[in-house]
């Protein structure tokens, strides 16, 4: 079965989208007012776009949420006894943030909605399938943004992996799903996973916070208080790491919120200044979390973050 803490965990996902960007103003024009998604789109793999005449959109994602979501229950078990690492099931990982991608069409909606009831309400109305494609574009990625927090997690790399003996040349096999493989293959599996995991962080964190919770709050408190705000509230839900910790760890956890507060005031920040158009930002999110994994795994493979079993070659 799926353990409680992954169920806990996707749970406490969509009760944070719930309380956060599900309700809608009351008043308004209802000749001309966008039309809603009803609420059980946010539920349903891919809804928003089979509602809206997308089949193929709507196939993709909700074949990967499924089966990646199922992959994980089966394979719980299995997984867990092989790492302690709060992310051993990469495959539920995988499907939960194609669902958290998925579900940023639902967020879309939402604030076409405010902006009709609220004209001087300013965020990115861009559409979904550009939103796909904003963390590979180069005028996203050729950014101080970006490139600030690239070299940030290069600087954390230098500083975490000074004490590791073991490196990425010193693999031999790497094992899935208890069945070992040749580094190189095996390697590929491990990058895109890193990969697919930025980019759904990426994407669905930075509309969420930086394209609603921000633009929001901004509306009703001012620039200022509305990046502090935000950046507080984007930190202070990684306090939720606790929950699905078998052994939490406090300090790093309050490492991890200050650090997520600091990340969201400088990202908040670039967002508004740019009138915001959230590129930018989406792309930094994304290329600072695979710089991280990915490079985490080169320069200390045995302490990877998906609990891959290793074997190295003997000296």
């Amino acid at each position: 079965m799926l353990s409680q803490k992954h169920l806990r965990r996707f749970c406490f996902q969509l009760l944070i989208i719930l309380l956060l960007f599900s309700q809608l103003p009351v008043s308004g024009q209802a000749d001309s007012k966008p039309r809603i998604y009803p609420g059980w789109t946010l539920f349903v793999p891919g809804a928003t776009h089979f509602y809206d005449h997308r089949p193929v959109t709507g196939l993709l994602f909700s074949a990967t949420e499924v089966s990646g979501i199922s992959l994980g229950i089966i394979y719980n078990h299995q997984l867990q006894t092989q790492s302690s690492t709060p992310y051993y099931n990469f495959p539920l990982l995988i499907g939960m943030q194609a669902y958290n991608v998925d579900k940023c069409d639902f967020l879309r909606n939402r604030m076409e909605v405010y902006k009709y009831y609220y004209p001087e309400l300013h965020y990115d109305p861009v559409a979904f399938n550009e939103l796909l494609k904003m963390p590979f574009q180069p005028k996203n990625i050729f950014t101080p943004i970006t490139g600030g927090f690239v070299l940030v997690a290069l600087a954390e790399l230098y500083i975490g992996g000074r004490q590791s003996k073991q490196y990425f040349s010193d693999i031999s096999q790497m094992s899935f799903f208890n069945s070992w493989m040749n580094r190189n293959p095996a390697m590929a599996i491990y990058g895109s996973t890193s990969l697919a995991a930025s980019y759904g962080a990426g994407i669905a964190e930075e509309y969420a916070f930086r394209n609603m919770v921000l633009p929001l709050y901004d509306y009703r408190y001012g620039q200022m208080k509305g990046r502090i705000y935000s950046s507080l509230l984007f930190g202070s839900l990684h306090f939720s790491n606790l929950l699905f910790s078998e052994k939490p760890d406090y300090g790093a956890a309050f490492l991890q919120v200050a650090e997520a507060s600091i990340a969201g005031y400088f990202l908040g920040r670039d967002v508004q200044k740019r009138g915001y158009k959230i590129g930018p930002a989406v792309s930094a999110h994304m290329w600072y979390d695979f710089t991280l994994m990915l490079g985490s795994f080169l320069i200390d493979p045995k302490n990877n973050f998906l609990g891959v079993n290793i074997k190295f070659n003997l000296n």
